[in-house]
């Protein structure tokens, strides 16, 4: 922020307003720009008191000018009302000559969330005194250590850096390859080859890869520049819940016109159903989107995390009696799912159908459709590696367990159609009805088998086996008809608590009996809840415009598989 002595009388900034005036600036700039933390440089001592006098209990800054250790020219800053403070120490990294100055890391905890996250704020020194890079590569050898250290003692703990380096893509080459770190303005490392971001700015923001960046801003104008000799960089920060231990990869088998009704009365004769329930968690009363028990409207619900209407931030599948060409012309805008934060972040995806209508979600995010990816190294606008629309569910099984077998993916999503279409043309309570349902089971145990036979799947992946949509009445609406909107869910895989009641594991939300519940007050759990379970589980943050289970808190896992929970 240029300390104060740069422009007090004597200084080398001669013109200049004072460094108590210029903290007035910083304060405005900070308000306007809606920051909650900031790391400071060059916050000398007159500055701090100023800003600490204009902030009062507002913010709170380590080291700050009341530190027991004594003040420090170099500070992180927090809105109190954002974040507390956990844990504080510095490091002392070489700076002019190699003298050590006292550069300041905080574990700060989000008051909302609860998350906990490591910030680190240094400055390390220019050429001004003499060559410093050998100073400037010892700390960032430091700032390496630090981050492995912290993140190896602090695993659910995210490690961001920011402050002035000093230095271009010989800071980002030199600290992405050992810490696992990426910037929020672009760069990424591809194998031995290290690509960084293109502006070459000397001031940084880095995380490691569980924190997800966005919106990242280099703010320089007239009144930035009448405050400091450095732009304000800035960028939102977004922390994913606590990912399980042991969960790389996850299988959601999505099964429209499957009813709670035929899963409670043929019981243990869907044997691998009921053996999910026996070893994982499971209900029986969970809930479709309000606005639409449609097939199509459940599914993108479980891809986007997304009600129906498009005015209440719904993806608009199911709003109208056609499908649109795409779920973003139904909604209006692009609507991100699943399939683009795991692509986005180079993980495999796969996804197959047996019905017709799902042609929706292969062109949705497809090469044409898809959106671009904002994370590290570029991989296309194509969301699927793996996709096809098969002939029948036993076609959807076996081209799956073959892709599978030679390229496992890290998301898979299963559609098997066989209950729907047995329902809809015999009803949905005969014999024929019933033959579906047995042979779903059996497709979802040779789906186990397919898992359990690839061993770098087998132990690590969590299965999920869930109604999208209930039964569907031959004319008018189903919407309110209990048989289509109370459907069934099971999970399974490492750290999952066998035997477990899906509600027991979520006590905040609603059982809702024979209700469907509206979108106000408390919710039951509802098959959109498992977009979020998705992104959490590969370690992602939540779905960009979701509007189900955004704060990724829809519990599937023993505590005691989850660091931090």
């Amino acid at each position: 922020m240029l300390g104060a002595d740069h422009t007090a009388p004597g200084g080398n900034r001669k013109g200049w307003d004072s460094g108590v005036v210029r903290i007035e600036r910083v304060v405005q700039l900070i308000t306007q720009n809606s920051l909650d933390v900031v790391g400071f440089q060059e916050f000398q001592p007159p500055q701090a008191v100023r800003f600490q006098e204009l902030t009062g209990t507002s913010w709170q800054t380590y080291p700050g000018v009341n530190n027991p250790a004594g003040p420090s020219v170099n500070s992180i800053g927090w809105r109190t009302d954002v974040w507390t403070l956990l844990e504080a120490r510095t490091l002392p990294i070489p700076y002019f000559d190699g003298a050590p100055s006292r550069m300041p890391a905080v574990l700060l905890q989000n008051v909302q969330t609860g998350r906990r996250v490591w910030f680190f704020n240094t400055h390390n020194p220019a050429d001004v005194r003499g060559p410093a890079q050998q100073w400037r590569d010892a700390g960032f050898a430091m700032e390496v250590a630090l981050a492995n250290e912290l993140r190896a003692a602090y695993p659910d703990a995210p490690f961001i850096s920011f402050g002035d380096k000093n230095d271009r893509d010989r800071y980002y080459c030199s600290v992405a390859p050992g810490s696992g770190m990426w910037s929020a303005s672009g760069g990424y490392l591809d194998g031995a080859t290290c690509s960084p971001p293109s502006g070459g700015a000397i001031d940084w923001i880095m995380g490691t890869n569980n924190v997800f960046f966005n919106g990242y801003t280099r703010l320089w104008n007239d009144f930035v520049s009448q405050t400091s000799d450095h732009p304000l960089y800035y960028a939102n920060a977004v922390v994913p819940a606590s990912r399980p231990v042991g969960v790389d990869h996850i299988v959601v088998v999505a099964v429209p016109g499957l009813t709670s009704t035929v899963v409670r009365k043929m019981g243990t004769e869907l044997s691998e159903l009921d053996r999910m329930a026996l070893g994982g968690a499971s209900t029986r009363n969970a809930r479709t989107a309000t606005e639409s028990t449609s097939p199509d409207a459940g599914l993108v619900s479980i891809l986007t995390g997304r009600r129906v209407f498009p005015k209440a931030g719904g993806h608009g599948v199911g709003s109208k009696p056609t499908l649109p060409s795409t779920v973003h012309e139904s909604a209006g805008q692009y609507v991100s799912g699943i399939f683009d934060l795991a692509h986005n972040t180079s993980r495999r995806t796969s996804f197959v159908s047996s019905r017709p209508q799902t042609k929706l979600v292969r062109e949705s995010w497809n090469k044409r459709s898809g959106g671009t990816d904002p994370y590290g190294k570029d991989d296309g606008t194509a969301k699927f590696d793996q996709v096809k629309m098969a002939r029948d569910d036993a076609a959807a099984v076996a081209w799956w367990r073959d892709k599978m077998a030679t390229s496992p993916a890290a998301l898979s999503v299963i559609e098997l159609s066989g209950a729907a279409q047995a329902g809809a043309a015999e009803g949905w309570t005969g014999d024929a009805y019933q033959k579906a349902v047995r042979k779903l089971s059996r497709r979802v145990a040779s789906i186990r088998r397919g898992i359990d036979r690839q061993a770098e799947m087998k132990g690590t992946t969590l299965l999920v086996v869930t109604g999208t949509s209930g039964a569907q009445r031959t004319t008018g609406s189903s919407r309110t008809w209990v048989e289509s909107y109370r459907v069934p869910m099971w999970v399974t895989g490492p750290g999952v608590p066998a035997g477990a009641d899906l509600y027991s594991l979520n006590p905040s939300l609603l059982y809702p009996g024979k209700d469907q519940v509206s979108y106000s007050g408390t919710q039951p759990l509802r098959v959109g809840d498992l977009a979020n379970l998705v992104t959490r589980t590969l370690g992602l943050p939540p779905v960009p415009g979701a509007t189900q289970d955004v704060d990724q808190r829809f519990q599937v896992f023993d505590p005691l598989t989850v660091p931090g929970a």
